[in-house]
This record gives structure tokens, C-alpha cells and sequence, in this order.
């Protein structure tokens, strides 16, 4: 819990930071709104941090984001090209078509062999493709449809907002169960077993394709959660997007202290992780600093163009923080080792006897 106590302090600076530049950014609307982003990166962060602490990687769930919200938008919208079915039939579907994105890309690596880096990124690639031939290569709209109500609506309104908006139940409740199957299941046992050594998990009698094929499954279902919100929030849906957002799921989890090594990591540590990128990505736009020039008061902003410097500068320190951390744990436990074995006591063996040997 040290890890995830450290960054739930530098969270807390960093907001008490951005609000004393800003006194705006504890306001209604961008709490609300940062919430809301928070919560729908933390629902594929999630799916994400199942498959790194398995000791895997999905490159796909971007693409499969984007997927789910394309066929949802082709299924139930009423614009032209779609089919107009009810959400009660688009969803299920579109849900299921991500579920077995995961089931297949997870056969691919457990019964082929494949490197999961690689089965991934060709995943992406190819879902991509999907989502835009779906779509062909166009946008497709939700018009007014009332399903927008799903990411824009919610709960305690106040002033006409939702302090609470829907995603947010949406991933208290994606929180819930996978801090439960992470740490209270014999599943969530075998991936942190599995991630920790495979070769130990297979002699100890895990069935490790069978654990690895339900990370993958896990990661694309929760990316089809998601996908079905961000249709809700944007109100239409393309191949473009989604894309870069396994980025943002990496990160997030590897900031929560998920080791990309595999076998650490929790739930928390996600959720913490995930509200850290969406912090930096909001405060860039919110940071400023106010100074006089010439008795004239002006406002000095970060510029929007360093974005990505920024978070990809955020990830490079997460990521030799990790590894710092592995080398002085393994030090330590050699120096332990090395300890115990100049304290035990020493064996005298007895001579042989006379006439023996």
C-alpha cells in the first residue's frame, strides 16, 4: 500500500496545486467533467491492469473502444446508412463483438504461442479496419437520440448538472468487482501468479492459457463498456476514435503501480493511476500563473502543444521508478539472503572411522 499512499498524496498536490492557480479547476463544471474522464479511462484501465499483471500487454482496446461505439451507432441509430434497431439489441451485440476480439486474440496467444505484443498490435490494426469499413469512412451520428442521456446525465443534479454522472456508477461498480476478483478470488490469485513467474504457475497445476484467454476477455469487455459511453459522450462515432487510447490505459496502470513486469498491482493502485492522467491532462489547460508586466496584469498558460511531452515525460519516470524500485528490492533481498547464510550455524562432520574408507 506504500506505493499507492505515495501517489494518492502526489494526486492530492497536484489538484491543491492546480487550484490555487486556478480557483476554477474545483469548479462545478470541470470536477464534473474531470470525473467523468476519470471514470470512463478507468474502466478500460481496469481491463488493461488485469492483462499487465497477468505479464501481458493489449495493444487493442483503443481500436476495440472505437468498435463497439461504431457498431453501437450502425445497430441503433436511426441516421442514414444504420439500422435502427432498439439499444436493448445494439448493445448486447456490440459488447458481444468485443468480448470475442478478446477470446480470439487471447486463443491466438495461449494455443499459437504468439508474442502477445505482437497479436495485439495486428488486433489493432485489424479492428481499426473493421471500425472504418463499418463506418465507411465516414461518421456516424446518434442524432438526438436518448441514449446521449447515458454519459451526460446522472445523478444529484445541482444547477441543472449531475454532480454524479453515470460513468461514474458505471466504473464504482467496475471498481468493485475487479478490486474483488483481483484480491478475493482464486482467478485473481493465479494472475498475479501467473504474471509472477509462469513457468511456477504451470508446475503448481494453474491452468495458465485458460487464466491468460480471461485477462484478454476482461481487457475487450471493458473496452466495449467504455466504448459505450464515449458513444453516449460524443454523440457520434468514427474509426478515428479511440485511437491512442491504449496509451492512456498503459499508463494508468503502470502510474497505479502496475508493473509491467506483471504480478503487482490492485485495483486502487488503478483508480489513483487513472485520475493522475486525467489531473495532468486537465491541468495543463488550467494551470496559469498571473504576473505583472509593466503595471499591466497578465495570465501565463502551459501551451497545449506540450501535452504529450508532458504525459510521455510522466510515463519515462513511471516506468524507472518501477525499475529502481525492482533493483533495490532485489538487492535487498540478496543482502538478505546473503545474511541468513552467514548466520547459520556451521556443520562439523565427524571423521571417519578408523579402518573405514
Amino acid at each position: 500500500m506504500r506505493r499507492e499512499l505515495g501517489m494518492s498524496l502526489v494526486l492530492a498536490l497536484m489538484c491543491a496545486g492546480l487550484w490555487l492557480s486556478n480557483p476554477d479547476f474545483l469548479g462545478q463544471s470541470n470536477v464534473v467533467n474531470t470525473t467523468r474522464q476519470i471514470a470512463m479511462l478507468g474502466i478500460y484501465a481496469m481491463g488493461m491492469g488485469f492483462v499487465i499483471i497477468a505479464g501481458g500487454i493489449d495493444l487493442s482496446i483503443g481500436s476495440v473502444i472505437g468498435l463497439t461505439g461504431v457498431l453501437l451507432a450502425k445497430i441503433s441509430s436511426s441516421g442514414m446508412a444504420c439500422l435502427g434497431y432498439p439499444l436493448w439489441i445494439g448493445i448486447p451485440a456490440a459488447l458481444g463483438a468485443a468480448m470475442l476480439v478478446g477470446l480470439a486474440q487471447g486463443l491466438l496467444i495461449t494455443r499459437l504461442k504468439l508474442q502477445p505484443f505482437v497479436v495485439t498490435l495486428g488486433g489493432m490494426l485489424l479492428v481499426r479496419g473493421v471500425s472504418q469499413t463499418v463506418a465507411e469512412g465516414g461518421t456516424l451520428s446518434f442524432g438526438d437520440s436518448p441514449f446521449l442521456g447515458l454519459a451526460n446525465g446522472g445523478l444529484l443534479h445541482v444547477k441543472g448538472d449531475a454532480l454524479i454522472p453515470y460513468p461514474v456508477v458505471i466504473f464504482l461498480v467496475i471498481l468493485a468487482a475487479g478490486a474483488y476478483v483481483l484480491h478475493f478470488t482464486v482467478l485473481g490469485r493465479y494472475m498475479y501468479a501467473l504474471g509472477g513467474n509462469r513457468e511456477a504457475a504451470e508446475y503448481s497445476g494453474i491452468d495458465v492459457r485458460r487464466v491468460e484467454v480471461s485477462t484478454y476477455v476482461i481487457s475487450s469487455a471493458t473496452g466495449g463498456i467504455a466504448g459505450v459511453c464515449y458513444a453516449s459522450y460524443i454523440g457520434q462515432m468514427s474509426q478515428q476514435v479511440g485511437m491512442g487510447y491504449e496509451l492512456y490505459a498503459i499508463a494508468g496502470a503502470v502510474l497505479g503501480g502496475c508493473s509491467l513486469r506483471g504480478g503487482e498491482g490492485s485495483a486502487l493502485g488503478i483508480l489513483i493511476g487513472s485520475a493522475l492522467m486525467r489531473v495532468i491532462d486537465n491541468g495543463i489547460n488550467m494551470f496559469q500563473i498571473r504576473h505583472s508586466d509593466g503595471g499591466v496584469q497578465r495570465i501565463w498558460r502551459l501551451d497545449p502543444n506540450w501535452t504529450f511531452i508532458i504525459i510521455g515525460a510522466v510515463i519515462l519516470v513511471a516506468v524507472v521508478f518501477d525499475q529502481v524500485v525492482h533493483v533495490a528490492q532485489a538487492q535487498r533481498r540478496a543482502q538478505r539472503a546473503g545474511e541468513s547464510r552467514a548466520t547459520e550455524p556451521r556443520r562439523i562432520e565427524a571423521p571417519p572411522a578408523a579402518g573405514t574408507g
